[in-house]
């Protein structure tokens, strides 16, 4: 059976948009080079290819190699991503998921003061608007 089309990115296309909004544009070659021959040629010019028809990228032809661009901003994608996990697993609520990440051990208190500086930061700008 076929998998599934996501419009989301899967992990494999995440680590190629990284190289790709770090650079501001690569070819297939440079993308695996950057990954150090994690994933074999061609299986990098799929992954671009599908990231192309997703809508991530764009390409223009320079010579005899394509060049992919961006066509989407990594904050943008992030955002996109955090409200899927909202939606999918908190119910929406960007409280629930604060609060899940403040019932672990792992967060320092210096982490969590500066979750509270930016917090009353967000609350300011909000007041001024």
């Amino acid at each position: 059976m076929a998998r599934k089309k996501t419009p989301t990115l899967t992990n494999a296309e995440h680590r190629i948009m990284e190289v790709i909004w770090a650079r501001g544009a690569a070819t297939v070659a440079e993308v695996v080079e950057a990954l150090k021959g994690k994933d074999a040629y061609t299986t990098i010019l799929t992954l671009m290819r599908i990231l192309k028809v997703k809508g991530y990228l764009s390409s223009r032809k320079e010579g005899r190699a394509f060049v992919f661009v961006p066509k989407v901003d990594r904050d943008t994608v992030a955002r996109k991503a955090v409200h899927q996990l909202l939606s999918k697993f908190f119910a929406g609520s960007p409280s629930e998921l604060v609060l899940s990440f403040l019932r672990e051990d792992e967060i320092t208190p210096e982490e969590l003061e500066e979750i509270k500086q930016k917090i009353m930061e967000s609350g300011d700008e909000r007041n001024e608007n």
